[in-house]
């Protein structure tokens, strides 16, 4: 759970297709004069030995096609067999809604042959649907769905590429397969389902720089991978995903995506292919049994006692020393805001109309103390307490990058002055990086942050 917004910047490369052109030998319309005929069959002979090796030789590719072929995709994978059936696999599979919270509409496009399911009363039959080419809309009708032309009375249709990735929603290209659904809101949305392993490709380089140390990226996939699998199985029975893609769960933005300057950005690059293949499987369990491994940007020197944020917290997320997150423009930070725009965001809409303002903010707890900062507010009528959450979350947006600060409470203006990005439970990524740095492993990273934890392999 990340409330940084970081991203892949380096673009796709597209790799050409070399072609390998067997040249002919043709026979000459006129007879050889005996006396050539052994010279000939040589020719001959020594010709087709040179095709030979040719066929066994890859061609050379201009300096440019090597640097695009270095950068290429892996190879689709095959989602259907050629019956037209799925593939059996073992592995996990995760369902992302790439569409948090439900849309008026959404867009969506598909490359290549697929094959669609219902998933209502009769789940994996076989939809009779055409759909149009080429980009389309999604949005509910009053029964079902329309897709670009073609509308359906199914409220819920699975999309099965024949190979991946293949399916593109609001400009990301997706692994796996995805789910559409009519929502009883009149809302649609997409659901991407799709195997654990391909899914954390793209999370470490959505939730962690390219440029961070591997040991510090490996860590990141332990931790990405522990955190989807705990939320899969926690899942309510009833829900249709597991995880949203943005920073309520864990940032996805998928293969590649197009920003806001349609400009086509990697969500996953081989660096963060190459951090899951040497982690893959590895999870954090305590007392046998897999736990929310909570991480945040940076935690400013000391990790926050994960009971004290989330009810769901172990006693792997105690509170520990971190000063490994030094480098981080973060881990100390200042910034203002009007007193007007305090006090009109400070108090909640009950409290308003009562106390209208504050006359001083006394400070009961404060930051790098390993617990939530707590204030009390004194105005006219009474004394309110409230926390550095709750402060937070009433200020505007990316007003306070943590819940961990000092205020002071000037004459025009207020001061914050904290430290971290992020709630500071458990995981430290900028941490992690200078452990990294250090020369410190994997495991040893993320055994310093899980008091307890221990790393086991799933036979997948």
């Amino acid at each position: 759970m990340v409330d940084q917004k970081r991203q892949a910047d380096s673009k796709l490369a597209r790799q050409p297709v070399a072609f390998l052109r067997a040249e002919q030998i043709r026979k000459s319309s006129s007879a050889p004069h005996p006396l050539k005929l052994v010279g000939l069959s040589l020719l001959v002979l020594l010709a087709g030995f040179v095709a030979i090796q040719l066929q066994t030789i890859p061609p050379a590719l201009p300096p440019q096609l090597q640097v695009a072929k270095s950068a290429r995709l892996p190879a689709p994978a095959r989602l259907l067999k050629q019956d037209g059936k799925t593939p059996e696999t073992t592995e996990p599979l995760i369902r992302v809604n790439v569409t948090p919270g439900g849309t008026d509409s959404f867009r969506l496009e598909i490359r290549g042959q697929y094959k669609l399911s219902g998933l209502e009363a009769n789940p994996n039959s076989e939809v009779s649907l055409k759909l149009p080419p080429g980009p389309m809309t999604v949005e509910a009708t009053k029964t079902g769905m329309k897709l670009g032309t073609a509308e359906t009375s199914l409220t819920q249709i699975e999309i099965v590429p024949v190979e991946s990735p293949a399916i593109r929603v609001d400009g990301h290209l997706y692994r796996g397969r995805m789910r559409l659904f009519r929502r009883t809101d009149g809302k649609v949305s997409a659901v991407n389902v799709l195997p654990i392993e391909e899914y954390l490709a793209s999370v470490v380089d959505s939730e962690m720089p390219a440029k961070f140390p591997a040991a510090a990226r490996e860590a990141q996939a332990i931790v990405a991978r522990t955190y989807a699998l705990y939320q899969a199985q926690h899942a309510d029975p009833k829900s249709v995903f597991d995880l949203f893609s943005s920073q309520r769960s864990q940032k996805y933005l998928g293969v590649e995506y197009v920003d806001k300057n349609n400009r086509r950005l990697a969500g996953e690059s081989e660096s963060s292919r190459r951090a899951v293949r040497e982690t893959r499987g590895i999870v954090c369990k305590l007392d046998e049994k897999l736990f929310c491994t909570y991480y945040s940007a940076v935690c400013g020197g000391q990790t926050i006692n994960g009971k004290e944020v989330f009810k769901d917290a172990t006693e792997a997320l105690k509170s520990t020393q971190c000063e490994w997150c030094r480098e981080s423009p973060h881990y100390r930070w200042t910034t203002e805001l009007s007193r007007d725009a305090f006090e009109a965001r400070a108090l909640t809409p009950k409290e308003k109309p009562k106390l209208l303002t504050i006359h001083s903010i006394q400070q009961l707890v404060e930051p790098g103390q390993g617990s939530i900062c707590q204030f009390k507010l004194k105005t006219p009528a009474d004394l309110l307490a409230v926390n550095g959450i709750q402060l937070r979350d009433r200020m505007p947006v990316g007003t306070l990058p943590s819940p961990h600060f000092h205020v002071m409470l000037e004459k025009d203006k207020v001061i914050f002055k904290g430290r971290g990005h992020g709630h500071g439970v458990g995981f430290c990524q900028w941490g992690a990086k200078g452990q990294a740095e250090a020369g410190r492993s994997s495991s040893e990273i993320i055994r310093h942050y899980f008091a307890g934890a221990k790393l086991t392999t799933l036979k997948y």
